[in-house]
């Protein structure tokens, strides 16, 4: 028998149409106990999406019901598949305690979302769905958890605009075609969007690189993490419950987004389609590429490990390809030694005045350059653990050549809280930027990272990554 912990308030009332004592303690994230004769169950909030309040006449009394629009899994502890290991359920109750509603309520904007029909909507939304993300689950959790729970919440099919991706330009596509022109009109929009990191950074890209007009309106992201690492979400919060950003998107606030420049010298392109084609950059009128981040811009170990393992056949192991590629990168087949990287770094900090200074790093050799405006790059992966969720930011972590026993065990402290700041071998600071001017004859190790995309750079080439600017704040997100 459980036993109500203090300060948990009480109600009696109904859930699935039987009656039941409910008791919500706020503490350890917020459980509600529901009892009634012979049975008993919890309802924990990380399985909410939202509690909404449905207005229902009965004879000549009208008569409030809650439902709890509800995520549950058989393996509800560690569910490997956000798709089929998870089902919803639209729970419908009466007389929850307040504190518990209050906890999961919807917030004002969704009913922004709930009207007659699309063009009477305050708010546009759409809903993007990335089936190329992560392990490819995004259509399904799509179809069983997200549409179901719009309809429970009030917004219809008729609400909202669905769009399936069918390459990886379609993102790119949609805000080009779509949510520029409607921004520069001035129409609020929000996005529902089911993707990794690189839907968001798809969206950012388009929206910096073209013009905007005064009335411009910033689009909303509310994102579903489908990805492999998903750093934003992870950074954000929004992946710390079971709905994987999902519960957010109904009772989380508005944020704007914190972003970066990468300029790169001429003749630095796009790897795709598994490094076997190239994309030019979009580029300015000297022909310097350009590219706009929010989560990482990286070099040498990092960004061969993300560029390698970026294949059908290692997507296929989720967050887990990302070790398999830096066991290989460290301890290669042909049983050759790993790689050191060659170039200069210049550093641009803020010195006491608030003027720029440049700092070059006493070394031209390299395992490990990563500079990040978030903290996580994977759920357990604490890359950068003084970085504040949406700070804005910038922190350059750094090591020179180690053995690879050292670097494997100098990756392994990032899973454990980010201690691998404190090692003797790692350099961590705050930066405004840096400045990478390359040392190689091979192209397979001047490839750049920025946000999962891989950038090859030109031989005796460079690039300079900046934070931007508030006049940079083109989107929003929802946490």
């Amino acid at each position: 028998m459980s036993v109500s912990q203090p300060g948990a308030l009480a109600s009696a009332g109904t859930v699935r149409g039987k009656d039941a004592q409910l008791t919500y303690d706020p503490e350890d994230g917020g459980i509600l106990t529901v009892k009634g004769p012979g049975w008993e169950e919890t309802i924990c909030n990380r399985n909410i999406i939202a509690v909404t309040d449905d207005q229902k006449n009965e004879g000549h009394a009208i008569k409030t019901v809650q439902k709890i629009l509800l995520l549950t899994s058989d393996n509800s502890s560690t569910p490997k598949s956000p798709a089929s290991d998870y089902r919803f359920e639209e729970v419908h109750s009466t007389n929850l305690p307040q504190s518990f509603i209050d906890a999961n309520s919807v917030s004002p904007r969704i009913t922004n979302f709930t009207p007659v029909n699309i063009k009477e909507s305050v708010s546009l939304l759409y809903v993007i769905v990335s089936i190329g993300s992560g392990t490819g689950q995004a259509q399904q959790y799509f179809d069983q958890i997200v549409k179901p729970a719009l309809s429970a919440s009030g917004i219809q099919e008729h609400g909202y605009y669905v769009h399936i991706t069918s390459s990886n330009t379609s993102i790119s596509e949609f805000a080009s075609a779509v949510l520029l022109p409607r921004a520069n009109e001035g129409r609020p929009q929000t996005i529902l969007l089911l993707s990794g990191d690189g839907g968001v950074v798809d969206v950012l890209n388009v929206l910096l690189s073209s013009s905007r007009n005064p009335g411009y309106i910033k689009p909303v992201i509310g994102l579903v993490a489908m990805g492999t690492g998903n750093a934003l979400a992870n950074s954000t919060g929004l992946n710390r419950d079971l709905t994987r950003g999902l519960r957010h998107f109904f009772s989380g606030q508005t944020h704007s987004l914190p972003t970066f420049t990468a300029t790169f010298s001429p003749g630095s392109e796009f790897l795709v389609d598994e490094g076997r084609k190239t994309e030019p950059l979009t580029t300015t009128n000297d022909g310097l590429g350009v590219v706009y981040g929010a989560v990482v811009c990286s070099w040498a170990l990092h960004a061969s490990l993300v560029a390698d393992s970026d294949t059908t056949e290692y997507r296929k192991f989720g967050t887990e390809r990302f070790q398999m590629a830096a066991k290989e990168l460290l301890r290669p087949s042909d049983g050759s030694e790993p790689h050191v990287y060659k170039g200069k770094i210049t550093l641009i900090k803020m010195n006491g005045h608030e003027q720029e200074v440049q700092q070059a790093l006493n070394t031209q050799e390299f395992m490990y350059i990563l500079a990040t405006l978030v903290s996580n790059l994977e759920e357990t992966l604490t890359i950068s653990p003084h970085s504040k969720p949406l700070g804005g930011e910038i922190h350059l972590l750094h090591f020179g050549p180690i053995s690879s026993a050292d670097v494997m065990r100098i990756l392994g402290l990032a899973f454990q809280g980010g201690g691998h700041v404190d090692d003797g071998a790692v350099g961590y600071e705050s930066i405004e930027g840096m400045r990478i001017e390359f040392d190689e004859q091979d192209s397979h190790w001047r490839r750049v990272c920025v946000d999962g995309k891989i950038i090859r750079v030109g031989e005796e080439g460079w690039v300079e990554m900046r934070k931007n600017n508030s006049t940079a704040d083109v989107l929003d997100i929802i946490t």
